[in-house]
């Protein structure tokens, strides 16, 4: 599979994980079901996320962009429980060790859309890139100015 297919695909596992959480969880194994739906989506995309980075970048910068990778999805990952925490902090009434029962939905659907956004903007990548990469509009010689193998310069550099 095509490894933004394979995002779009996490996130609507990890969508549907936050939909379990938002509307069972009347016991503890209800819970453990939406915890490991959540884990399980979130794995996949952690381990897509390498090969779509990987497919654009050049060989020679691989490591920089690999390492900037780990950055931005530990920045990720700490907005996202800074979102959480500030939407179940929201939702705890004063005097109140723990959030209301509503506050846990909020998050959730907050998730929900975030998920939204991510399936689309995968599915987007994907479609672009299988429009880059359409056999029917390859060129069969090397392009003008460039001798085969030689590495592509990319447009942003």
């Amino acid at each position: 599979m095509d490894a933004p297919l394979v995002l779009a695909g996490s996130a609507v596992v990890v969508g549907g994980g936050f939909v379990l959480f938002a509307t069972a969880r009347s016991n503890l194994a209800e819970l453990f079901v939406a915890m490991g739906v959540l884990g399980f989506g979130v794995g996949i995309f952690s381990a897509a996320m390498p090969g779509v980075i990987l497919a654009v970048t050049p060989e020679s910068e691989t490591s920089s962009a690999m390492s900037f990778n780990y950055v931005v999805r530990s920045v990720g990952y700490s907005l996202g429980s800074a979102v959480g925490g500030l939407v179940l902090a929201g939702g705890t009434d004063t005097g109140h060790l723990f959030p209301n029962y509503g506050a846990y939905t909020t998050a959730a659907l907050v998730g929900i859309a975030a998920m939204a956004i991510t399936s689309m903007a995968s599915l987007a990548l994907a479609r672009r890139r299988s429009s880059d990469t359409n056999p029917t509009a390859v060129p069969t010689g090397a392009p003008e100015g460039r001798e085969p193998g030689q590495e592509r310069k990319r447009a942003d550099t």
